[in-house]
């Protein structure tokens, strides 16, 4: 296999890892520009009769799609291509240098608490965007957690698809019953409902309150108890300094019972970010982006606090490869549908360089720099000077008042200094933060800048699909739809499957009033990525323009099973109700849209003429 082109255009540059369903390979794409590279994973079917491939086949284009949609996160690796070839399944993923948690989560060797609260407040804000696509990850521990060397961010790996495709037969050879999927864990972070086959997005939260219980603790959930009569763990007498108010919340995040836990991951998270004493203080951490290093070398994810003990770059982990020590548990049952704080001891909040953006504390307090070991800095003339010199350096040191520890890979917002250092990165490097610092803008209504912002972007890597779309929707806020168009087909050709450009270009096409060309496209969108919800809002707010409210009742119901939130989804449903002189319907649809957002102009209009018309 290592002499041929995968799918044609992957060239095998050597074998990562190899297991019993899968093997693993890193690769150079060689119809991209400097062949970048990625990592290819094979699966090994076992049985190759007809029934089977086609099953397989079936299973694996709808989980590829998933993990696709999920690698829109930047803090998740984007699939880039899947493929069939020899009757052999492989999906092409994002190479991610990075070192797995399991290396820094040690036996023995408690983290603080402020460290644990950023990590936990991390890897929610992952899950929360996961669960709001309406996948369980199903096997969230530390080994599937890397800390990306290229801006110090959490990359959660592995969403399990390949062993849901070809983890057991998927035909019982006794009873002749289907196994469609199987359930997925790894014993100490998986709960009792999870081991009976039935998931839900409250498991993923147990799993995380086990890791930060780990991370507290020093010790590996396999070898903490259970109190025998309640049959919640016994963990409290392994950390005994730790805050109730964060115990409370590991406590509601591990219950026996998922109904006393917290539902999701963002309802976990709030209760993170509402502990009475959040994470903040006069402390920086200057997280130097792992790309540049010194001479080769990287710090190693072993270092301890106020040091930086430098080792070649080649031990950097990739994604989904290397050792597992904790490995995950497979176990078939029937098909699973996943649509059913500044409080330590020693006083500092570490917080890392987000994005490669330069970011410090402004505090009326005295500071002292310490260098990490084994460089020791001569004077320095103010706080540029040390900055700048510690970007050249490649080594990660903290400020902190009167204290000597150094504590690296903890986030945490704080506001930006004027020094960008995101430009400072290599091209593509550079591409990915400035469409990241583009979207920001977008969010903020600021278009102008937000298109401006992917322009350069553009500039740094003439390729890159994400900044096209950004540009398309920049185009549109700016009310500019021919060239909005126009950065959607430059996306969609730079990536052949992008359903958000495809949408965004429906966008386009209604704000020129073609709404026939739209919906097509809003169609389009739904049979590429069927849980995009706005797509199908989109389509039902078209349909509703062209007259047809049955067809956009039924599009709209499809919008608001997957995102029940939408304020806009609610109105138009209330508008295409009202069409079908389904009154109380409409009216019921108007008052929850106002729930959700009072100032939504729409609405308010809308239940204001149907009250006036009823005489209500």
């Amino acid at each position: 296999m290592e002499q041929t082109l995968l799918g044609g255009r992957y060239q095998v540059i050597r074998r990562l890892g190899s297991g019993g369903f899968s093997r693993t390979f890193l690769v150079s794409d060689l119809h991209l520009p400097n062949h970048p590279k990625c990592v290819i994973k094979q699966l090994k079917l076992q049985d190759k009769d007809t029934a089977t491939l086609d099953m397989a086949r079936r299973l694996f284009d709808t989980e590829a799609r998933v993990l696709y949609q999920l690698g829109n996160h930047p803090q998740i690796p984007a699939l880039l291509a899947h493929f069939e070839e020899s009757q052999e399944f492989y999906l092409a993923q994002e190479y991610i240098e990075g070192s797995r948690l399991n290396h820094q989560i040690e036996e023995g060797k408690p983290w603080t608490e402020t460290r644990v609260i950023l990590l936990l407040q991390e890897v929610l804000e992952i899950l929360a965007f996961v669960h709001g696509q309406q996948v369980i990850h199903r096997d969230v521990k530390p080994s599937n957690l890397i800390r990306r060397h290229r801006d110090g961010k959490i990359v959660l790996i592995d969403f399990g698809a390949v062993k849901q495709v070809t983890s057991s037969p998927l035909v019982d050879a006794e009873t002749g019953a289907t196994n469609l999927t199987v359930a997925i864990g790894t014993h100490g972070y998986m709960p009792n409902e999870q081991y009976a086959g039935k998931p839900r997005f409250s498991s993923d939260v147990y799993a995380v309150g086990m890791l930060g219980i780990r991370a507290l603790t020093g010790i590996h959930p396999k070898n903490i108890d259970e109190d025998p009569v309640t049959s919640e763990l016994d963990w409290h007498h392994h950390a005994p300094a730790v805050s109730a108010a964060l115990t409370e919340v590991l406590d509601t995040m591990v219950r026996y019972d998922f109904r006393d836990r917290y539902p999701t991951a963002q309802e976990a998270l709030a209760a993170l970010q509402n502990l009475p004493n959040p994470v903040s203080g006069p402390i920086t951490q200057l997280y130097q982006t792992w790309h540049r290093g010194v001479g080769g070398l990287v710090p190693s994810p072993q270092s301890g606090p106020g040091e930086a003990v430098l080792v070649p770059a080649e031990t950097s982990e990739l994604t989904a490869v290397g050792p597992d020590q904790e490995a995950t548990s497979l176990f078939p049952v029937d098909l699973i549908s996943t649509s059913n704080a500044l409080n330590n001891t020693n006083g500092k909040a570490i917080v890392p360089l987000a994005t490669a953006a330069l970011e410090v504390i402004t505090q009326p307090t005295k500071w002292r720099l310490f260098p990490p070991r084994p460089l020791l800095w001569g004077g320095m003339v103010g706080l540029a000077g040390a900055v700048v010199a510690l970007w050249q350096s490649g080594l990660t040191v903290a400020f902190e008042p009167n204290g000597s520890r150094v504590t690296p890979f903890l986030p945490a917002r704080i506001p930006t200094l004027q020094i960008d250092l995101g430009r400072l990165l290599p091209p593509q490097e550079k591409a990915v933060y400035l469409a990241d610092q583009g979207e920001q803008l977008l969010a903020q209504g600021r278009y102008p800048d937000a298109l401006a912002s992917f322009d350069e972007a553009l500039t740094a890597k003439p390729d890159y699909a994400p900044a096209y779309l950004g540009r398309c929707r920049a185009l549109i806020g700016l009310k500019r739809p021919s060239e909005a168009i126009a950065a959607c087909d430059d996306a969609i050709a730079y990536r052949n499957y992008f359903p958000e450009a495809v949408r965004s270009k429906g966008t386009a096409e209604e704000q020129q009033g073609r709404l026939q060309a739209a919906l097509a496209l809003y169609e389009q969108t739904n049979r590429m990525m069927p849980a995009l919800a706005q797509a199908w809002i989109d389509r039902g707010r078209v349909l509703q323009k062209l007259g047809r409210a049955a067809e956009a009742l039924e599009a709209l119901d499809q919008g608001i099973t997957l995102n029940r939130e939408s304020a806009e989804a609610w109105t138009v449903r209330g508008e295409a109700a009202w069409t079908l002189e389904r009154y109380d319907q409409a009216i019921v649809a108007f008052e929850k849209a106002l729930q959700l957002d009072p100032d939504y102009e729409p609405a308010q209009r809308l239940r204001q003429q149907a009250r006036k018309t009823l005489g209500r």
